[in-house]
Formats: structure tokens, C-alpha cells, sequence
């Protein structure tokens, strides 16, 4: 078997694959924010649940507090799944009539324009955060500082979190059937397998790759070659038959990471 393996472009929002890069995201939400305030003036409701749609498919920020890095990194490696709940604390904010607010972020430059210093954040797919800020009961604002603030009402929110598109009782998205990965060490040596893999990659501009052994809810184990790189990053590799070659984007890459060191880095010797 040997297939030839090009990453994917940043922002696919395919909802059985991980959520699209941050940069691309806060893209895609950003032009869909700006359709809906439009069609808002013009009183159409479609551009609005298409931003609602952008919104539950990209990655946010949950700003937290400094002292809670670690916190939030044991919740990023929890939040695999949607059965997953992710309990951390996070920062609040007060409106002009002194009320407390959520803030959430869609990109790193919107929250860097609000921040207070040393502010930790915690990426994380938008339906999970939003499902967790609709758990404290609060409205949110996103983007408080800009580039186009948007709030939330708290009912807006448990729609969301529960698939809704807010004040109708259609759902957001067709139904989909989801299923929980299982990373662990391959049980097996591989080291022959990583030697020819490291070889075949060494030329390439893959940044990392790594072997683990995943398992589905049916508890069939398969080899998984997970690789890390940039868009445009492409590889050629000879790998055992039912064998999965994959691109890691979080939060698999973080689950990935929880077990396993990397068998290859670009520019470094096995």
C-alpha cells in the first residue's frame, strides 16, 4: 500500500474530521458575520443562520486565567468527543449595566485586543465552547473589542448547544453518527516500519510524524500514522495494509501527542 498523502486545506468543516485551522475559522466567521449584519438591515434570516451554521463548524478561544494553563490544557485533551464535558475555569466580563458576561474569541488577534496580560486561552472546537458557555446560564460576548462584536443571549446559546438554529426548531445540521477514537502505543515493535517511514519522509516538508494504535467503538485495533505539517505539505509512504495515514489537526493531535513521541522531526536524524 502506498498512497499518496496530501494534507487538506486549513478551514474544512467536515464534522467527522477536526475542526479547520484557527486562522481559517476566524476567516470563514468573520465574512459570515459580515453577510449577516447585512441581511439583518434587510430583515433576511438566511445569512444569520448561515453564521450560526460558520460559528457551531469552526474553533473559538476561551480566554482563562493564567494560573489555569495546565487546567486547560487537561481539558483540551479531554474535549476528543462531544460526550466529553470540559469543566474549566474561564474569564467573565462585565456589561455597561455592571451584569457578568462570557467572552469567547475568534481569533487570536480579537483576543489579544481585549485581553488583560498574561491571559491564557483554550482552543477548542466551537460546539464544545459553546456548549460550555451555555452551561453557566450567561449570555456571551464574542469579539468584545472587535472586529465585529456579537452577543449572545443566553437562550441563543442553549440552542446552539443543543443543534438548534435560535428561535426555530430546526436543527443546525443533518444528523450525523459520531464515535470516540482510542489512541494508545502500538503493541507491537514498529521500529522497522518507523525507519523506512522516516526515510521516505526525511525529503519531504512534513514537520512530524508519529505511529500509535487506535481503536473505535468496536474496539478493532488499526496502525495510524498521524503527520504534521503545513498546507501544501505532501507525502509518499509504503505502509502495512489496513494501515490509516492521517494529517493531525487538534484535538487528535493533542490526544496523540498524550501518548506518543515523534518517530520523525523535519531536519533532525532518527
Amino acid at each position: 500500500m502506498n498512497p499518496q498523502t496530501d494534507r487538506p486545506a486549513p478551514g474544512s468543516h467536515d464534522r467527522g474530521s477536526p475542526s479547520g485551522s484557527l486562522e481559517e475559522s476566524a476567516a470563514n466567521l468573520f465574512d459570515a458575520m459580515l453577510a449577516a449584519r447585512g441581511a439583518e438591515e434587510r430583515g433576511e434570516r438566511g445569512p444569520l443562520d448561515a453564521f450560526y451554521r460558520t460559528l457551531m463548524s469552526g474553533t473559538l478561544l476561551l480566554p482563562v486565567p493564567p494560573e489555569h494553563g495546565d487546567e486547560a490544557k487537561e481539558a483540551l485533551a479531554s474535549a476528543v468527543n462531544d460526550d466529553a464535558q470540559v469543566e474549566i475555569s474561564v474569564m467573565l466580563a462585565r456589561e455597561a449595566e455592571g451584569a457578568p458576561v462570557s467572552v469567547v474569541f475568534g481569533s487570536f488577534g480579537a483576543l489579544a485586543a481585549w485581553a488583560p496580560a498574561n491571559t491564557g486561552n483554550l482552543p477548542l472546537p466551537a460546539r464544545i465552547a459553546i456548549a460550555n458557555l451555555a452551561a453557566a446560564g450567561l449570555p456571551a460576548i464574542m469579539d468584545p473589542a472587535g472586529p465585529v462584536p456579537y452577543r449572545f443571549d443566553a437562550d441563543e446559546l442553549a440552542a446552539l448547544a443543543d443543534g438548534r438554529l435560535p428561535g426555530t426548531d430546526t436543527a443546525l445540521f443533518e444528523p450525523t453518527t459520531r464515535s470516540s477514537i482510542r489512541v494508545r502505543l502500538p503493541g507491537s515493535d514498529t521500529r522497522e516500519l518507523e525507519g523506512r517511514l522516516t526515510d521516505a519522509l526525511r525529503p519531504t516538508t512534513v514537520e512530524a510524524a508519529y505511529l500509535v494504535e487506535t481503536s473505535d467503538d468496536d474496539n478493532r485495533p488499526r496502525l495510524m500514522v498521524g503527520l504534521v505539517g503545513r498546507p501544501g505539505a505532501s507525502a509518499t509512504v509504503d505502509v502495512p495494509d489496513g494501515t490509516d495515514v492521517v494529517w493531525l489537526e487538534e484535538p487528535l493531535l493533542t490526544q496523540v501527542r498524550a501518548v506518543a513521541e515523534p518517530f520523525h522531526r523535519r531536519g533532525r536524524g532518527r
